[in-house]
C-alpha cells in the first residue's frame, strides 16, 4: 500500500533554505547505524542496539515525520522548531501508521522546486517517490 502526501512548495523551500544554511545537519538513526557500519539488511541487524556515533554530517535534506501530524523538517542541528512543512490534510492531530517515521529526503533533487509547486512523496513498502507538480 502506498501513502502519497503533498506539500505546498514554498514552505519546503524555506526548509531547503534552512538545511542549506547549516554548518551542522544531524543524521536519522538510520542514518547513524550506516555511518557506524551497521548493514540495516543483515539477518543479525539488531535495531535496538546501542550505536556509537556522533549523528552529526549528514548532508542537506528533510525528516518526513509522522509523530504529530505529517510533517516536512530541517535537518539542521540548529533549526526553529516553528519551521515546518504539514502535509496537506495531516495537520498536528493526525497520525499516520502505528509506529512514528523519520526519513530523510535529499535536500539535492529538490533543488528546482519553486513556491508554487506542489512536493509529492508517494511512500511505498522499500522506497519513496519523490515528484514535484508545477502549476499550468
Amino acid at each position: 500500500m502506498e501513502l502519497r502526501f503533498e506539500f505546498e512548495g514554498a514552505e519546503v523551500r524555506a526548509l531547503l533554505a534552512e538545511t542549506n544554511a547549516a554548518t551542522v545537519r544531524m543524521m536519522t538513526e538510520a542514518q547513524r547505524y550506516v555511518a557506524a557500519g551497521v548493514d540495516l539488511n543483515a539477518e543479525t541487524a539488531d535495531p535496538d542496539a546501542e550505536v556509537d556515533h556522533p549523528g552529526t554530517g549528514a548532508p542537506p535534506g528533510l525528516w518526513l515525520m509522522n509523530d504529530r501530524g505529517v510533517y516536512l523538517c530541517s535537518n539542521a542541528r540548529k533549526r526553529d522548531p516553528k519551521l515546518v512543512a504539514y502535509a496537506r490534510g495531516y495537520r498536528g492531530e493526525v497520525r499516520v501508521g502505528d509506529d512514528t517515521m523519520c526519513e530523510f529526503i535529499d535536500a539535492a533533487p529538490l533543488a528546482p522546486l519553486q513556491d508554487g509547486d506542489t512536493l509529492v512523496l508517494t511512500l511505498g513498502e522499500k522506497k519513496i517517490r519523490v515528484s514535484l507538480v508545477r502549476p499550468a
